[in-house]
């Protein structure tokens, strides 16, 4: 019966995808009408079965333009995983990459678009099933002698074998393949012989397909250059390369034949030999790039699974000790980094969530609770010239909220173009990711970790003040008039933390809404008397027109606002 069912349901993604292929149909149409299928039959997304259907609709007896972009449209909206989609694709274009030079092309560009951002998304009850599937395909368990029994190690293997066969592929179309020791590649880079000699001549006939194969291997050289130099894939690479040295030794040799006798690598305008070179060094030494590379490797000299972040239960807190490490190497004044520590963190930040495959929730509590734990380490600082307690909740309450920030407008903005592409650049429509609720849904959870949440003495006022602001809020208080209030004159004693200060400094950036002040346990009651000290006025320039005392408080808010025209 169940057999049934899902033979049913691919007969009903089918006849979409005919119907709107026929028709010309719009891809976002198409791919909103296969989505609402597969999750009306409860088949979670992104899916690795639509992935292998995709893949097998196009290669090879509908390999057509608007096929490419349903695949393409699928990608963006994350209804299938770049991570499946690739490896699928390239054991059917790359040994067809002569005959089919145009599908080898459309494989790179989509590679270049969506392989680097790299968000995994991993269904782990059917796991197994695709690491099978896979390893039936690329047959990376014959070849790398590691059996990717967790998701890290197959993300690992799968980004080596891509590079990997792309460099087989360049030195194959160039004929420095039989330079190599095995004289071959290990994946195909050949097409079936019966396919080959009626295809060939006509490609032979055709100057345009000519041009496009030399093309295709001057893209395939340079986007091997881009592996090699993007922040997430290389320091996947370097993974490979600790943990499987044999093989990376092959690859690098092979690297070194391409920078050393490649024609098309000569005339690349965006890439030399010299610095494809000088890219392989940079991941074979990737832990000579900064401090926080060293310490990480020295500490961590663990299996390819540990490595990967592949750990659970309560060791699970060490899937993010880079961060640990690095925000710690940002405490040292003696270090100037030429990039921002936002835009580093960030970067890390996503290289370790598409390496541990973990979930945005997981990810941004980890980030969280690294940062607690900067402060925790100082919270009682040794006196002396430099603001070390500071420094470390500046990183807390501000870096860190603009890191969180950017990962979410970067998701939110990529949402925002795709919606304004499909529907017209002439309606701009604001689009709420995953990644702010999963912000929200980690913030709540947050506040069960009160050893982290201990505020040093230094800021304990200011954690008092922000859970009574909160309490204030849920007694229906004007919020306004609470820098006015003396907290002595407040009638419930509010004690905050941490986890109080974090919420506003959230809500400063818009990344809550007040709503997070009715959160279950934030605060601890409700104000039933407001301060006898309540102004009746809120202080600014207003009140201050209409007769109001100018008091401390009332200067502070003229000061930090100015006065309108009609004041």
């Amino acid at each position: 019966m169940e057999v049934s069912a899902e033979c049913n349901l691919w007969d009903s993604v089918l006849e979409i995808t005919k119907v709107a292929q026929e028709k010309g149909g719009d891809p976002l149409v198409w791919a909103i009408q296969v989505s609402s299928c597969l999750i009306s039959s409860g088949v979670s997304l992104p899916s690795f079965e639509l992935a292998n259907f995709l893949v097998s609709n196009i290669c090879w007896e509908n390999n057509l333009p608007i096929a490419w972009k349903f695949l393409e449209k699928a990608l963006v909206l994350k209804i299938v995983s770049p991570i499946i989609v690739f490896p699928l694709l390239s054991s059917r274009v790359i040994q067809n990459r002569h005959l089919r030079p145009a599908a080898f092309r459309l494989y790179m560009e989509l590679m270049r678009r969506h392989i680097f951002t790299l968000k995994i998304h991993v269904n782990m009850q059917s796991y197994q099933k695709i690491v099978n599937f896979l390893d039936s395909i690329l047959h990376l368990t014959e070849i790398f002698g590691v059996h990717a029994d967790e998701p890290g190690v197959l993300v690992v293997e799968i980004i080596f074998s891509l590079v990997w066969q792309l460099l087989d592929a360049s030195l194959d179309d160039e004929g420095l393949l039989q330079l190599t020791p095995e004289k071959k590649s290990r994946w195909p880079t050949k097409p079936e012989d019966m396919e080959i000699d009626g295809c060939i001549a006509d490609m032979e006939r055709n100057e345009q397909k000519e041009r496009l194969k030399n093309l295709n291997t001057l893209l395939a050289i340079e986007l091997i250059g881009q592996f090699l130099q993007n922040k997430v894939t290389a320091k996947i690479l370097y993974l490979a390369r600790q943990n499987m040295p044999v093989h990376w030794g092959d690859f690098v040799q092979r690297i070194q034949l391409l920078a050393g006798n490649s024609s098309a690598l000569q005339s690349s305008s965006i890439i030399s030999p010299k610095a494809l070179l000088q890219l392989a060094s940079d991941a074979h030494n990737l832990s000579k790039a900064n401090s926080l590379q060293e310490h990480y490797v020295r500490s961590t000299s663990r299996s390819l699974a540990t490595c990967a972040g592949l750990c659970f239960g309560s060791s699970r807190s060490s899937l993010w000790l880079p961060l640990d490490l690095f925000l710690e190497d940002a405490m040292d004044g003696s270090q100037v980094n030429a990039t921002s520590a936002i835009e580093i963190i960030t970067d890390l930040v996503k290289s370790l969530q598409a390496i541990n495959a973990t979930t945005w929730h997981e990810t941004f509590l980890g980030l969280w609770m690294a940062a607690l734990r900067l402060v925790q380490r100082e919270r009682d600082p040794i006196e002396g010239p430099v603001p070390r307690l500071d420094t470390r909740l500046c990183m807390l309450f501000s870096i860190i909220t603009l890191v969180i920030a950017d990962l979410i407008e970067e998701e939110e903005s990529e949402a925002c173009d795709e919606i304004e592409s499909s529907i017209g650049r002439h309606m701009k429509k604001q689009v709420e990711g995953t990644r702010r609720g999963d912000v929200v849904s980690c913030l709540q959870n947050l506040g069960d970790y009160q050893s982290l949440l201990t505020p040093p003495q230094a800021v304990t006022t200011a954690a008092n003040q922000a859970a009574a602001k909160a309490m204030m809020f849920r007694s229906g208080a004007n919020t306004s008039y609470f820098e006015c209030i003396n907290m002595k004159d407040m009638p419930t004693n509010c004690s905050g933390n941490l986890h109080h200060l974090i919420v506003e400094a959230c809500i400063a950036r818009n990344l809550l809404d007040t709503s997070a002040y009715f959160w279950p346990g934030f605060v601890n009651g409700r104000m039933n008397q407001l301060p006898h000290s309540m102004p009746t006025q809120v202080p600014g320039w207003s009140s201050f027109m209409k007769g109001a005392p100018l008091t401390p408080t009332m200067i502070n808010a003229l000061v930090s606002a100015p006065a309108s025209r009609y004041a």
